[in-house]
């Protein structure tokens, strides 16, 4: 049942293969959150070290509880690892949401928006969602610019932690039929 579920979470796109996370990412994991400039507006720290990272990820159970998590972005014509990107559910609060984390050199390309598109119809066409949420920082244009490329709607500023961040939905679109 468990490779099941991971198995499901995996996505494809025209440039990018996405996969769940394992043990053995964790150096990537690592090596990304060290970019300070990943990390600025993510509220996130650095893992303590690698076996950190590879601990976190070996524990990480979206997949089999939820059938979602963050995925391993993973740039077809070269093999080479992006970043990761992906829906997470958040019990607490009974919402899922949308995140991506990639390596600065990566930025700019369009693969957040390629990875989001396809983490935004899995949840809404295969899960069956209502309603998806992002979140980001108030200077955080870039992924400001994703949340509007992706067609999210502006919900409201709020404050958390002294900081100001903004927060956007997508709603499950439902065929109203020609007479709505």
């Amino acid at each position: 049942m468990k490779e099941i579920a991971r198995k499901q979470c995996e996505l494809m796109t025209e440039r990018l293969t996405m996969r769940p996370f394992c043990a053995d990412d964790g150096a990537m994991m690592y090596a990304l959150n060290e970019d300070p400039e990943v990390l600025q507006y993510t509220g996130d720290v650095q893992f303590a070290d690698v076996a950190a990272a590879s601990a976190f990820l070996r524990d990480y159970d979206q997949y089999e509880k939820y059938g979602v998590g963050r995925l391993v972005v993973v740039l077809k014509e070269t093999g080479e690892t992006l970043g990761w990107n992906g829906l997470k559910y958040h019990p607490a609060a009974e919402e899922y949401d949308i995140g991506y984390r990639f390596f600065k050199r990566h930025w700019g390309k369009g693969y957040a928006t390629e990875s989001a598109t396809a983490a935004l119809e899995y949840g809404f066409d295969l899960l069956k969602l209502d309603r998806i949420i992002g979140r980001a920082r108030v200077e955080n244009t870039t992924s400001i610019n994703v949340f509007n490329k992706l067609g999210m709607r502006f919900v409201e500023p709020y404050t958390e932690d002294g900081k100001h961040w903004v927060l956007y939905e997508a709603v499950r679109e439902i065929g109203l039929g020609k007479n709505g």
